[in-house]
């Protein structure tokens, strides 16, 4: 339960962090470009990017709390 906390805690922190030009556009640019050139999509714009980044990060957030949920969910069901 407090790895759940403390995950969601830093994803949340790393967004406001990328949010803010706390962390350099030209980074984000380039872990963005790393990540869409494996995954083989466009990479955004680089007026585009926080927000995109922003976009994957609550991906991440949504999709691991919803994949622990229906684990949690499945198997109070099943014991």
């Amino acid at each position: 339960m407090i790895g759940v906390v403390v995950f969601n805690v830093l994803l949340v922190l790393l967004g406001c962090a990328v949010a803010s030009p706390v962390v350099p556009a030209k980074l984000l640019s380039n872990i963005l470009g790393y990540l869409h050139t494996t995954i083989g999509i466009t990479t955004p714009g680089p007026d585009k990017i926080r927000m995109v980044a922003l976009i994957w990060i609550a991906s991440l957030i949504v999709i691991v709390d919803g994949m622990l949920f229906l684990l949690v969910f499945f198997a109070s069901i099943s014991g």
